[in-house]
């Protein structure tokens, strides 16, 4: 276990040390921190809002989701945060040759709850693939995953440090 946390530190490390967005890799970072908060406000409604109609959650898994719909299915008990809440934030985002579409990465942390049952945490890097109609459109998830796949940790505050790794804000450009 503690080579697989020591991997998944590796990479946000290598991550976070991205050099200073453009202000519309901003954009997609501030975009990208409204997507979490809807899940963390359990907000069903608002994660809607952040997901193309042909999203594909656990992209470049053997059994990934495909669309709105059933992604919505899918996150349902996410959203509703009653034995799963998951924290994620970024920490690296960029956009290429093509203005309209992006990718986002960044540590997350989940806690499971039980009835009852002591907590336990897992921590790992998202991946998020941002797709937009036109420069003034909304940017949109198209594609969502994370690797390697979630580790456990010992407890909250390893957690914690795990997801502290990423800034609270878009560094300024």
């Amino acid at each position: 276990m503690a080579t697989r946390l020591g991997f998944a530190l590796f990479c946000a490390m290598v991550l976070s040390a991205q050099t200073k967005p453009t202000s519309e890799e901003c954009a997609v970072w501030n975009r990208e921190l409204t997507f979490a908060q809807s899940v963390e406000h359990h907000d069903a409604k608002a994660f809607a809002a952040h997901l193309n109609p042909g999203a594909v959650f656990g992209a470049g898994t053997a059994k990934p989701t495909h669309g709105r719909d059933a992604v919505l299915k899918n996150w349902a008990a996410i959203i509703e945060g009653k034995t799963i809440h998951l924290r994620w934030h970024p920490n690296i985002v960029n956009i290429g040759g093509d203005p309209n579409i992006a990718i986002s990465r960044g540590p997350y942390m989940i806690e499971t709850t039980s009835d009852g049952a002591k907590a336990t945490y897992q921590v790992g890097n998202f991946m998020t693939i941002w797709t937009r109609k036109s420069t003034s459109a909304p940017w949109l998830v198209l594609f969502d995953g994370g690797e390697p796949a979630a580790i456990p940790v010992d407890d909250l505050v390893a957690a914690e440090k795990f997801m502290a790794q990423a800034p609270a804000s878009c560094p300024a450009p």
